[in-house]
């Protein structure tokens, strides 16, 4: 009783501050969870870009003896977490090359909505909501954020099509955040402003690690009450919140870059990309992995303080010189013209080294999924952690990255699920026989044994729930067979 009545005093003594918001939460949900039978089930979606090398891309082996650390292999980043993967070979945009597109703009927009995309209005946008839509109506409704959706680095200016995968049901696009320190604003309340120069921006930082001391000052008095589990968890929460401040902090006092031109192909989006105004150089790509892990941790906080049960995550990359190869070249190209669509040069020695590049880069974003899974997996909920709770659904735009198809499209499913789905396979979803990298029959045309991601969704919302039988367009039927 006397632990129950000092929790009670310390949130209601530290209600009038934003800062506190992190702490009620955790100890809040500690009681929760422990009254549950079940943590709260959680959804990630991330969307990468460039399409990849099904050689590659794919496991080697059996179903469950399958493989993930040969030559080249893209996913091997993910070995560690092997037992909490589900990787799909197979699955088809099929409601895009059926209804006339495929191709790059499509598919950020099919890929969480199944939706037929229309192009009427001069932009590319869905005829239905987004699956993170559906189901932070759902299942969201008791945290604070229904869902977030953020993203790692604004590609093309901030309406363009790379840029966005969450879709209301009207076909809008859903607003989404790119800059880290206002994540944390609306997470946490005491962010430094967005335009703050760099005095004011060193004022906001002290305030911060003011307001962090404190609660650690607090928390300390309030540890001696607590189990040995649940002063671990208080501990390992705050410490996590001081070191995303600290490295919001060392962006704050970085000069405004200059604008950065956009290529020549995207001049119609609208000339330059703005420049980052404010104090986070969210306009300059080297700061692009920096970003990236910003808020891959602030995603973990967010579900550890049970803020939100729903995000996306979209991750560009139009050069990434920090990517380098085995041999130290970096990536200076454009990914998108000098590498993803040349995968199919024939010519040595350039064959070679485009392709070498390619795995780099397509690396470097299975290194991304990993490091969300193993912070994740460092959440202590009840028997399990946050990972066994959460379902990331890891998508891509093109199958065949050298001929623009939306067939046999990289398809990750990672996480416990909440025990959902039956996880550590490598599952080949479309019947044995057909070919899925037949030789492209052109937009509208049906391929024999497609199997439409619509079926994916289905599944996904059915486990979160969501009592649907399809999911975007009509014509998809069912959930996804094999995934339980």
């Amino acid at each position: 009783m006397l632990r129950d009545l000092s929790r009670r005093s310390l949130i209601k003594a530290l209600a009038g501050s934003s800062a506190a918001l992190p702490l009620a939460n955790l100890l809040g949900t500690t009681d929760a969870y422990a009254q549950a039978t079940t943590p709260p089930l959680r959804f990630i979606a991330i969307f990468t870009p460039h399409g990849c090398m099904p050689e590659y891309w794919n496991p080697q082996g059996g179903e469950t003896d399958f493989n993930l650390e040969f030559e080249n292999s893209l996913l091997a980043p993910l070995q560690l977490h092997r037992n909490r993967l589900l990787v799909l070979d197979g699955v088809d945009y099929q409601v895009l090359y059926e209804h006339g597109l495929t191709g790059h703009e499509g598919a950020p927009v099919t890929f969480l909505t199944g939706s037929k995309v229309s192009t009427a209005s001069g932009d590319d946008l869905p005829q239905s909501a987004s699956l993170d839509q559906v189901l932070g109506n759902a299942i969201g409704g008791n945290t604070r954020f229904r869902s977030l959706q953020l993203n790692a680095w604004e590609q093309f200016g901030g309406q363009h099509v790379y840029n966005s995968i969450s879709f209301t049901a009207n076909g809008s696009r859903v607003p989404f955040e790119r800059d880290p320190a206002a994540v944390y604003q609306r997470l946490f309340g005491n962010a430094p402003p967005a335009a703050a120069d760099p005095a004011t921006a060193a004022k906001h930082v002290s305030r911060r690690k003011t307001m962090v001391d404190f609660l650690i000052r607090d928390a300390s008095r309030l540890q001696k009450q607590l189990a040995g589990a649940e002063r671990e968890k208080l501990e390992a929460h705050l410490e996590a919140l001081r070191d995303i401040e600290r490295r919001l902090g060392s962006l704050s006092v970085s000069p405004t870059p200059s604008p950065t031109p956009l290529p020549a192909d995207a001049a119609c989006s609208g000339g330059t990309v703005p420049p980052a105004y404010g104090v986070d150089q969210l306009g300059n790509l080297a700061r692009m992995p920096e970003l990236t892990r910003l808020h891959l941790d602030l995603i973990v906080r967010a579900f550890a303080c049970d803020l939100t049960r729903v995000v996306t995550l979209t991750i560009p990359g139009p050069s990434m010189p920090w990517v380098r190869t085995p041999d130290g070249n970096p990536v200076n190209e454009d990914v998108h013209n000098d590498l993803a669509h040349r995968l199919d040069v024939t010519q040595e020695p350039l064959r070679t080294q485009i392709r070498t590049k390619m795995v780099a880069v397509q690396r470097w974003y299975a290194e991304q999924v990993a490091y969300l899974m193993t912070q994740l997996a460092a959440v202590q909920e009840g028997s399990g952690t946050a990972l066994d709770n959460t379902l990331i659904l890891w998508g891509n735009e093109l199958g065949d990255a050298a001929g623009h198809m939306n067939v046999r499209v990289p398809t990750v499913l990672a996480g416990g699920a909440g025990g959902k789905f039956r996880m550590g396979r490598f599952l080949r979803v479309r019947p044995a026989g057909s070919d899925p990298l037949s030789r492209w029959p052109g937009p509208g045309t049906p391929l024999p044994g497609a199997v439409a991601h619509n079926k994916l969704l289905v599944s996904i919302a059915n486990a979160f729930g969501v009592n649907v039988n399809t999911f975007g367009h009509p014509d998809y039927i069912g959930p996804m067979p094999g995934l339980t």
